[in-house]
Parts: structure tokens; sequence; C-alpha cells
């Protein structure tokens, strides 16, 4: 339908095409009818517990042996989604008859890592050949590998056709089975089984390396039967033909299959989400028998992201006359992917700092929705110098955990250590992180007068000095001591205080920072001689170390400042007297400041 391009153009551009969870899809298509556009687009578009996402994979049966089926859905594709998204396989398998099985696939959410073809196509025994492809998740390693058979199996509800069904199933669980045990396998394809107690699918299901497990264990007798088996019927869509050879008859069988290995149903790492499987089209509304255009409309329209009721009804039309079979649609979950920051660490803390390591783990899966990846587990280790272990979980999406590993600061010295995470979790690409932690443990800073031998006192005496007479000047030295154990913090000098509010006393004196072991600082102090007295200044001095982690008070150091200033002395009085009558009359006795003239 050609109207519903625009929303399908929308959708490709608003998606996300880094890694996210896997759609996959196994469609007896009968070629690339008209409508076929509409249905992918469609599939695409619906929303399935929390997501809704272009197609991953389509395995395909009934293709034009020369390869012009697939490259027409492949370019259908790619006018949805963009020029290069999706590609195929290359292999046409031998037939003998109804057409080849093919895989598309979209190159920016899986690779192609090789394909073979299965079995030997012959008039009394295997139909065609099955295809086998293996592919890998984008950005994830080889543990993630998965295979998918593209098989169609014998048509027909008789014993010559079931056994030859068997024929190709013996083939495909040889070749399955000797990839070897614990295989990611998905068998698609067009069984033409009518009822779970034939020989083809006991051989399928029967132990071994390639077991293979209905997803959502619907067995029995699918043929005509109502009830639980009602959802899962695949053909056919229409009770009259809407193209020449259709078949007809309405829903009556469930031919169409995603069947899986044991590996697939843990929900670990890559796994199938068994809720997401469903035939696309089918609700449950259609009886037995009818046709899918009694469908319920407004019930795919609810889950068709962004269609109008409208357009909804347009693709049960079109499932109607692209194909005599009904798509089986499964979401599969993605491993896990492990992100690991560690904060930024001091190069330098003092001993008995109690200090620490971030280490933030979270799961990076570039998912649509959480469910569309595996949780994450994992253990956080430190080593060396670093210390604590702690395990945790997380899911995608989230913003991850943060967890401290404390750094040792009882020993003196350059440290090394080592943050470690390893994550058990199935398929997770890079599980193991390491991460070297290196920096120095300080001692604590220590001051000290320089010179004075390690004494925490310190006595300036400027004697005993005549007023208005030069008093000179004292200086001292304060030095950060050396630890014995060698790497000292640097050190602080925090505050000054005195006792007094006025003082004769002056001093260059001022608070500092990062005095570095070893080193010293001179500082100067004056008197004035203006006032007489007897003086005593005491500064105490406040240290700390520098700041880094673990800095504390370095104690107080004790600068003790005296002096004294005494008078002039003055001319006997008599003398003084004798001088005035000597010059001529009673005068008066100035005293003045010496070197000052009258």
């Amino acid at each position: 339908m050609r109207h519903l391009l625009p929303f399908a153009a929308f959708f490709a551009a608003s998606c996300l095409w880094a890694q996210a969870q896997l759609r996959i899809v196994d469609y007896n298509t009968s070629g690339a009818r008209t409508g076929l556009s509409t249905v992918l687009a469609a599939i695409g578009a619906e929303n399935v517990n929390g997501i809704a996402k272009p197609l991953d994979i389509i395995s395909l049966q009934e293709q034009a042996t020369s390869g012009a089926d697939t490259a027409a859905i492949v370019s259908m594709l790619n006018t949805l989604y963009g020029a290069g998204t999706y590609a195929s396989t290359t292999l046409l398998g031998a037939s003998t008859g109804a057409g080849t099985q093919t895989i598309v696939y979209n190159t920016k959410s899986v690779q192609l890592i090789g394909q073979a073809l299965v079995g030997t196509a012959t008039a009394t025994g295997q139909t065609r050949q099955a295809l086998r492809a293996e592919f890998q998740p984008i950005g994830y390693d080889s543990s993630s590998d998965f295979y998918v058979y593209a098989d169609h199996f014998k048509a027909s509800d008789d014993a010559t056709s079931a056994n030859r069904r068997n024929i190709e199933a013996q083939a495909v669980r040889a070749n399955a089975d000797a990839l070897g045990a614990g295989q990611n396998i998905i068998y698609t394809g067009d069984f033409n089984i009518y009822k779970s107690t034939e020989a083809m699918w006991t051989t399928m299901t029967a132990s071994g390396n390639g077991q293979a497990i209905d997803p959502i264990n619907k067995v029995g007798n699918w043929h005509g039967s109502p009830g639980s088996f009602l959802t899962a019927l695949t053909q056919s869509p229409v009770t009259s033909a809407r193209y020449g050879g259709q078949t007809t008859g309405g829903l009556d069988d469930r031919f169409d299959f995603q069947l899986v290995t044991s590996a697939l149903m843990d929900s670990e790492g890559l796994a199938v989400i068994t809720s997401s499987y469903h035939t696309f089209g089918n609700d449950g509304s259609v009886a037995v028998n009818a046709d899918i255009s009694t469908a319920n409309v407004a019930s795919l329209q609810s889950r068709l992201t962004g269609y109008t009721t409208a357009q909804a009804s347009a693709v049960i039309t079109a499932l109607g006359t692209a194909s005599d079979h009904l798509p089986v649609v499964a979401d599969y979950q993605l491993p896990a992917k492990m992100g690991v920051a560690v904060g930024s660490t001091p190069a330098r803390i003092i001993r008995g700092a109690n200090t620490s390591a971030s280490v933030t783990v979270s799961n990076t899966a570039n998912v649509i929705a959480a469910s569309g990846a595996d949780e994450l587990d994992y253990t956080v280790t430190g080593g060396g110098a670093v210390s604590g272990t702690v395990t945790g979980t997380d899911q995608a999406l989230g913003v991850g955990n943060t967890y401290q590993l404390t750094l040792k600061s009882d020993v003196i010295g350059a440290q090394s250590g080592i943050v470690s995470v390893h994550s058990p979790s199935q398929g997770v690409p890079n599980p193991d992180f390491s991460s070297a932690i290196n920096y120095t443990v300080l001692d604590h800073s220590q001051p000290l007068f320089l010179g004075q031998g390690g004494a925490v006192t310190l006595t300036l005496d400027f004697g005993t000095v005549a007023e208005f007479a030069a008093a000179g000047e004292r200086t001292f030295a304060i030095g950060n001591w050396t630890s014995t154990l060698g790497d000292t913090a640097g050190l602080d000098l925090d505050s000054i205080l005195t006792a007094l509010q006025a003082s004769p006393f002056a001093t260059d004196l001022a608070t500092f920072s990062d005095l570095q072991a070893g080193n010293s600082l001179t500082f100067h102090v004056t008197m004035s001689t203006d006032a007489i007295g007897t003086f005593d200044q005491i500064y105490t001095l406040q240290f700390s170390d520098e700041d880094l982690p673990g800095a504390a008070n370095s104690g107080t150091l004790s600068l003790r400042v005296i002096g004294q200033v005494t008078s002039v002395p003055e001319p006997a009085v008599t003398s003084l007297v004798l001088i005035a009558l000597a010059l001529g009359g009673a005068g008066r006795i100035v005293r003045r400041r010496p070197g000052v003239s009258s």
C-alpha cells in the first residue's frame, strides 16, 4: 500500500541502528507478491513487549531459484529503511519444485559469518536443500554466533510425503548435531507438518546436540484444531484465492515454525523471548477455516506504532494478497554488554586516609527495551593496594551501579593496585576488565623551628634597648621535618594567634600552604622603642597537612618575643639651673628626644 511508505520512512529514520534485540521472521512468501512491502513494514512497527523495530532476519521459502524474488524483497526493505541496509544469502539450494530457501538480513544489526547447503534434493527423498546461515550480532564476538536453518519440507498429508519430510529432518539434524553441543540454533521454515506425532517432528526434537524445542510448547494435532492451537495457525489467511495458485481454506494448519535449541531457551545470553513468539495477523479471533479479513483490526492497530485503523485494515488485506502463509515472528534478547568506568584517584594521599577508588559497572547493551538484553552479572575485585570484592547485576538501559574499593594507606611510599571486573554472563564481549591504580602514601607533616633541635617553642629576645634607639631585627625559620619513613606531606600554617592587642613587635610571619618536606621559610621580627616598658608577646602557630585525603592537624609551634625599652638618662637638676642662671635669668627646662635640636 503506497500510503504506508511515509510512515515506514519515518520509522526507519527514528530507529537506533546500533545493536538492538533481534526480530526474526519466518515467512513463506510464495515469491514477492503485491502487499508484501506493507506486511514487512507492519511487522517492523508492531510493538511486542515494548519492542518495535525493523526486521533483522527473514527466513524465506518458495523463492525463485534465480534469486529474483529475494532480490525484490531486499529492494523492498531497502526502500523502506535505506539503501544498503538489507542483504541476502547467496547460496540457492537445489529443489524438486516450489522454489528454494533464502535468508534476508539487516546488515546494521547482524553480519553473515558463513552459509552452507544441507542435504541433497531428490525426487524420492529430500524435496529441497535446506540452507544454513551463521550470523553474529554487530558489536559481539563469536560466543554470540547463531545459526539459522531455512527449510521447506515436503507438502501433503500422506505416508510418502511424511517419509520424505523425515529424510530432510534427518539431514538437518545430522548437520546441526555436528556443530557441537551448546550451539544457538534456530530452525525456521514451512514444515508442512500436521501433527507432532509425525516421524519428522520426532527426529527434530530427539535428544542430541541440535535438539529442537518449540518455544511456545504447542504440540499435538494442529490440523483444524481450535483451542490452544488457534493463535499458532499460519495457513491459509484466505478462503478465496487473491492470486493464481494461492492455497485457500482459511486458517486451519500450523505449518510455519521457529524451533530453537536449549541454548536459546535459558534466558541467558542470546535467547528467544518466548512471550514474543506469535503468528503475525492472527490474534486468535479468527475461527478455524475462516478468512483473516474477519480478524480484529482494532487489536492489530493497537500494536502497530503510528498506524491508523485504516492502515491496520490495509495490513490485513495485504496479508491475504502477499502469500498463502502468515509470517511467524519472534524477538530474541541479546547478550549483555559490560561497561566499566573507574573514577580518578588522587596521586598522593596521607597515611591513615579513608580513600577509595570509585568503580561504576553498567550493562551497555544498546536495546530498545530492557528486556531486549540479558542481565549483566559481574564481580568487582580489588588487588594489591586496592581491597574489596562485590558482586552485582545490572539490567540494560539503567545507569549502572557504583562501588567504592578501599585504597591501602597504612604503608608509606609508592603503592600499586588493580581494579578487576569479570562477567560470567553468556555471550558478553570482553567480559574481563582491569585498570591499574598507582598512588603514593605520604607521612604526616611535622613543623619545627629550624636550628632548634626539634623544639616546638622558640624565644626571640631583643634585650634592653634605650627609648628611641634602634632595636635591630630578629629572624627565625619554620621548616617541615622529613619523615624517616620517606615521603612526607606538605605543611600548611593555618592560623597565627596572639595574646596582646597592642605590641611593639612587628613581623612578616603569615600563613602559608604546602611547604614541602626538607624546606623552610624565614621570617623577621622587629621591635619599636617608642614606648618604655617590658614586653612579652606569644604567637601560637597552628599547622596541618597539605590539602590531601587523610590530612590532619600537625600540631602547634609557640613563638615568644620579649624585649625591654628603657628611658634615656636626664642631666642633673643643679647643673641645669646654673646654666640657666648663667644665661641671664630663670629658664624653662625642656626634655627633648635625642637628636632633635632646640
